[in-house]
């Protein structure tokens, strides 16, 4: 399994993620009913020495979408949980993870001055740095 899918399985596999998600969301920037993860790859480090590769170090951006701030802030802290814990999913083993970061605030609806807000839908953004390895 790859690391994305892993990654995925992860957030499928929480019962209030789940319950929350669905099938909806994943590696796109497509978003298909609210609410929604998606998850984007930021940095994926493959460092190696003479033996092979060494644990890769990956830093992924998941943004939560959601109808409002509440359940959008209330999945950021679920995702948080479920995550940063080390765990194995599908041959892939995660170490405990690393945020980098955390953001929230309206979602633009268009750039430019004056900048416009879509009321409808909320955002939370979080980095999160993976450091994994196949089990």
């Amino acid at each position: 399994m790859t690391f994305e899918a892993a990654l995925t399985a992860r957030a499928r596999g929480d019962a209030q993620l789940g319950a929350a998600t669905g099938e909806k969301g994943g590696w796109t920037r497509i978003l298909s009913g609210l609410p929604e993860l998606t998850f984007q790859t930021i940095t994926d480090v493959r460092a190696e020495h003479f033996k092979g590769f060494q644990p890769r170090q990956t830093t992924v951006q998941i943004d939560i979408w959601a109808e409002t701030a509440t359940e959008a802030a209330a999945l950021r802290e679920r995702c948080i949980t479920v995550f940063v814990a080390a765990d194995v999913i599908g041959g892939v083993r995660f170490q405990r993870a690393v945020i980098a970061n955390v953001r929230g605030g309206p979602e633009p609806e268009q750039p430019g001055e004056p900048q416009r807000f879509r009321d409808e839908i909320a955002r939370e953004s979080i980095d999160i740095i993976f450091t994994h390895t196949p089990a």
